[in-house]
């Protein structure tokens, strides 16, 4: 197992710096494009949701981002300093159309990333949250 730990300020012109460590390890472990171009856009919506609802853009709180990268798994966990949340509704996985229109996107950045991985999972505490993330490498090319 490795591990490549990233740790940013909470403001969103760092984020680019978690994006291009993604690019850069998916091309190490040899993903196909279009899967790093997922791992990519994941990657960066959850530190993106991290800085503004996690740490709510306050500077001085870090945004955590770890890769391990394991024989077949790419693990991926991103985890604020905020106050934790109450309760977020994974079971939605349908974004409706009218409420894309009328500009109503809240929940659609985990909506995003659940189609994007292969799998994932919260953990939140007082202390902060962790969003899990994961890309399994075994038979990918079958999954098309």
């Amino acid at each position: 197992m490795e591990r490549v730990l990233v740790n940013i300020p909470s403001n969103p012109r760092f984020e680019r710096v978690v994006r291009a460590s993604a690019d850069e390890i998916g091309q190490a472990l040899g993903l196909a494009p279009e899967r790093i171009e997922d791992l990519k856009l994941a990657v960066s919506e959850a530190v993106n949701n991290a800085i503004e609802h996690g740490n709510h853009r306050e500077a001085a709180r870090i945004v955590e981002v770890t890769f391990i990268l394991q024989h077949e798994t790419l693990e991926i966990r991103i985890r604020d300093e905020g106050g934790g949340v109450d309760q977020l509704d994974f079971s939605r996985r349908v974004v409706e159309e009218q409420n894309l229109e009328s500009g109503m996107h809240r929940g659609f950045g985990m909506y995003l990333i659940g189609a994007l991985v292969d799998d994932y999972e919260l953990e939140t505490t007082q202390h902060g949250t962790t969003l899990i993330l994961r890309l399994y490498r075994k038979g990918q090319q079958d999954v098309e």
